[in-house]
């Protein structure tokens, strides 16, 4: 029996070339990756959630900058991270009612 084993050597220098190439690649995905969801996010910058139309409109509310979709039969409201906080501001209990009634919809 011909024992047909192949030994290759890599040195120091060729690992640390192919991890440098590595670190390279990942940045350029994570580049990538960023630009894409930015491009993404302007694309779709004033379409509705709910219809999917290009219908947003910005209506200011007690400070609030709010998105509501002005599309015939939706009507959808968005609503930011923390912006129905600052709307319900000063509401005593006001913001865990309507927190439960809507969370209520998903059970």
């Amino acid at each position: 029996m011909i024992n047909d084993r192949v030994i290759i050597k890599v040195s120091d220098e060729d690992l640390h070339f192919r991890e440098e190439e590595k670190k390279q690649i990942e940045k350029l995905r994570a580049v990538a990756a960023k630009e894409a969801d930015e491009a993404y996010s302007e694309a779709h910058k004033n379409h509705c959630f709910r219809c999917g139309t290009h219908s947003l409109v910005e209506v200011d509310h007690k400070n609030v900058k709010i998105d509501i979709c002005i599309n015939e039969g939706c009507g959808a409201v968005h609503l930011d991270p923390g912006e129905m906080e600052k709307i319900l501001e000063g509401e005593k209990g006001a913001f865990n009612k309507v927190k439960i009634s809507i969370f209520s919809v998903f059970k």
